[in-house]
C-alpha cells in the first residue's frame, strides 16, 4: 500500500476544495465511541479523487445511541462502535467473566446495536463495523471469552436484515494494514486514539466503492492490451507457439491469472474490451484456439485489434458502447501508449503492468476492488451477452435506409411493473449508475426506493426491454410523486443500452395515460443538466412541456395532460 502522510492528506484535501464549487454535496455522520478525528480526512481525501464533493461530521463522542436519533438529512451514517472501548471501561479483565456475566454482556451490546440501527433504519445508507476484540486479547490455539464474545455479537450484527446496513469488516482491514501498524495502545491509552492513519486510510479505501457505487462513479468497462498484457511476447514477433500464458509457467502463470480475474469480472457484468495494434485474425485465433488461453469470445464485449491508435480506439469503443470515456480503464505494458492516453484521453483511467510480474495480479485486484463493486448482481451477470447483443444490433442497422424502418424491424416489447419491490436492488442501481439518460441524476439507495414504493402518493415504474436480438433486462424506471392534480417526475431513467430505440416515447405515453386514468390534469418535471445527461436535455422539451422556471441551468417543466400529443410509436408493443 503506498504510504501518504497526514499533513498530505490534508493539502490535498484544502486544494481539492476549489474543483467542487456548486457541487451537489454527499452529507456524512460519523458516530463512534473512540477518537477517530482523522477519518474524516480520510473520507474525504478518497471521494474528492473519486469526484465527489462530501462533508463529514462528528456526532458527540461515546454518544452514539442518542445520536443516531438525530441523523436526517445525512446521505451515509458511519457507526463505530469499538468493543475494545467498552471492555476497557469494565473494571474486571474480561478473560475472568463468568458465563452469566458474558450473556448478560453480550444481550446489553446486542441491545444497544438494535436500538441504534432501528433509529437508522430510514436513513439512506448506514455502516457498521464488525464488533471485534480478539486481536488486543488473542491466542491462536486456544478459545478465549473475547473471541467468543465476538462471535457472539457479529453472529447478531449480521442477522439483522436493513437493506440499507452494510457491516464493514474491521479485521479484514486490520489484517491488510498489519496489527502492528493498525493499532497504537500508548494512544489509546492517553487519549482513546485506539486506530492509527493508516488503518483509517485503508477504512475509507474499503468503503469507497460502496459510496461512488450510491454517486455514480463506478466504473464499467475494462479494456485490455493483448501482447505483453494478457500473455507474456508479442504475437507478431514469437508467433502462436512462443507467447506464454500457461499456469505451469514460470511467468506465464501471471498473466494466466489475470486471464481468469477478467473472466470472473464478465461473470460479474464488467464490460471486458480488447485494444491492441495486432492483427485481428491472429488475435482472434488466439483467443479461440490457444490450448492455455482462459479468456474467450464469450467473455468479451468489444475488440478493437488494428494498427490504429489506441487513442482513437478507445474514444470508438466508448462511442459504441454508448457509454462514457471515464467509465473506462484501459490496461498495457507499454509506457508510450500508457502516456499517450493520458496525454489524450484523460478521463480514461490507465493501468501499467507492472516492472516486476509478480505484483500484477494483486495490483490490479486493488485496482478492481477502488473503482468496482462487484457484489454479485444477477442482473450484473447478464450485461456480457446483453452488451454484445447491442453490438449486433449496431450492425444490423447498417443495412437500413432509415431509423424508423429499422426499429420496426427490431420486434420491440417493453414490460412496465409498478412498485416491484422484487427488483429494488436493480432500480436502485440503475439510479445511481446511469449518467446520460438521466433527467435529474438524483442518486437512490435501495432503502429509499423501498420509501417511494411504500408511499401511496408514489409510482416506481420499472421498464424491461426485449427485441428480436434478446433481453435488456430492466433497464428504465421513472419515478412519479402525485399530490392533488398534479404529479411530478422524480426521475427518469434509462440505461445506455436502450437508447436510441424512441422506447422513452412509448414510456411517456404510457405515463399520460395513466395519470389520465388517476385525475390528473397537471404534469411537472425538471431537467438538472450535468456533463454527462446532455442526451436529454431537450426531452421534455420534445414531449410539449412548457418551460416554466429557470436557475443555475436547471429547468422546471409544465404540461396540461389534455395538450400532450401521443407520440407515434405503434413499432413498440408494450405489456
Amino acid at each position: 500500500m503506498n504510504e501518504i502522510k497526514f499533513t498530505d492528506i490534508l493539502k490535498a484535501n484544502q486544494l481539492s476544495l476549489d474543483k467542487f464549487k456548486d457541487s451537489k454535496v454527499y452529507k456524512v455522520k460519523v458516530l463512534t465511541n473512540i477518537t477517530c478525528n482523522q477519518l474524516a480526512e480520510a473520507i474525504k481525501y478518497n471521494l474528492y479523487g473519486a469526484g465527489i464533493c462530501c462533508t463529514v461530521d462528528f456526532g458527540d463522542y461515546d454518544n452514539i445511541i442518542q445520536d443516531s436519533a438525530t441523523c436526517d438529512g445525512y446521505d451515509l451514517v458511519i457507526i463505530h462502535y469499538d468493543l475494545i472501548t467498552v471492555l476497557d471501561k469494565k473494571s474486571k479483565f474480561i478473560e475472568n467473566f463468568s458465563d452469566v456475566e458474558i450473556k448478560s454482556f453480550c444481550e446489553s451490546i446486542n441491545n444497544d446495536v438494535d436500538f441504534i440501527l432501528a433509529n437508522l433504519k430510514n436513513a439512506p445508507l448506514v455502516l457498521f463495523n464488525s464488533l471485534d476484540g480478539d486481536y488486543i486479547y488473542c491466542n491462536s490455539l486456544i478459545n478465549s471469552c473475547i473471541s467468543g464474545i465476538s462471535s457472539n455479537l457479529n453472529s447478531h450484527l449480521f442477522a439483522i436484515n436493513y437493506s440499507n446496513l452494510h457491516i464493514v469488516d474491521t479485521s479484514e482491514i486490520i489484517k491488510n494494514v498489519g496489527l502492528n501498524s493498525a493499532i497504537d495502545l500508548k494512544l489509546f491509552t492517553l487519549s482513546k486514539t485506539l486506530y492509527t492513519f493508516k488503518f483509517w486510510m485503508e477504512y475509507s479505501n474499503a468503503i469507497r466503492p460502496l459510496i461512488c457505487k450510491v454517486n455514480g462513479k463506478l466504473k464499467k468497462a475494462v479494456i485490455f492490451d493483448c501482447d505483453n498484457t494478457l500473455w507474456k511476447g508479442i504475437l507478431g514477433e514469437d508467433g502462436e507457439d512462443g507467447i506464454d500464458m500457461s499456469i505451469s509457467s514460470k511467468i506465464g502463470f501471471y498473466y494466466n491469472k489475470i486471464q481468469q480475474i477478467a473472466v470472473w469480472l464478465a461473470h460479474q457484468g464488467v464490460i471486458i474490451g480488447l485494444c491492441s495494434k495486432n492483427n485481428p485474425d491472429d488475435v482472434m485465433h488466439v483467443i479461440n484456439s490457444h490450448k492455455d488461453m482462459c479468456l474467450h469470445d464469450d467473455n468479451i464485449v468489444i475488440s478493437k485489434v488494428n494498427w490504429q491508435d489506441k487513442a482513437s480506439n478507445l474514444k470508438a469503443i466508448a462511442k459504441e458502447l454508448n457509454i462514457g470515456i471515464d467509465s473506462i480503464i484501459f490496461v498495457d505494458d507499454s509506457p508510450f501508449e500508457i502516456n499517450l492516453i493520458r496525454e489524450q484521453v484523460p478521463d480514461v483511467l490507465t493501468f501499467q503492468v507492472p516492472s516486476n510480474i509478480i505484483e500484477y495480479p494483486s495490483q490490479f485486484i486493488r485496482l478492481i476492488n477502488r473503482w468496482f463493486y462487484l457484489d454479485g448482481n444477477k442482473a450484473d451477470a447478464a450485461k456480457t451477452l446483453q452488451y454484445k447483443q447491442q453490438a449486433q444490433r449496431e450492425e444490423a442497422k447498417e443495412g437500413f435506409s432509415s431509423i424508423e424502418s429499422y426499429l420496426k424491424s427490431l420486434q420491440l416489447s417493453i414490460k412496465i411493473d409498478k412498485d416491484d419491490a422484487s427488483s429494488v436492488a436493480r432500480i436502485a442501481q440503475l439510479t445511481q449508475k446511469t449518467n446520460q439518460f438521466n433527467v435529474t441524476t438524483r442518486r437512490y439507495t435501495e432503502q429509499q426506493i423501498k420509501g417511494f414504493i411504500a408511499d401511496p402518493n408514489c409510482s416506481v415504474l420499472s421498464i424491461s426491454v426485449t427485441d428480436k436480438f434478446g433481453d435488456s433486462g430492466l433497464t428504465g424506471v421513472v419515478i412519479v410523486v402525485e399530490k392533488e392534480s398534479a404529479a411530478i417526475i422524480d426521475s427518469f431513467i434509462m440505461s445506455c443500452r436502450i437508447m436510441g430505440r424512441n422506447i422513452e416515447k412509448a414510456i411517456m405515453n404510457y405515463i399520460i395515460s395513466s395519470l389520465s386514468k388517476h385525475g390528473v390534469s397537471d404534469v411537472e418535471a425538471e431537467y438538472i443538466p450535468t456533463k454527462k445527461n446532455l442526451p436529454v436535455a431537450k426531452l421534455f422539451d420534445d414531449f410539449g412541456f412548457t418551460v416554466c422556471a429557470m436557475e443555475n441551468g436547471n429547468k422546471k417543466y409544465a404540461l396540461k395532460l389534455h395538450e400532450y400529443k401521443v407520440q407515434d410509436v405503434d413499432y413498440i408493443k408494450i405489456n
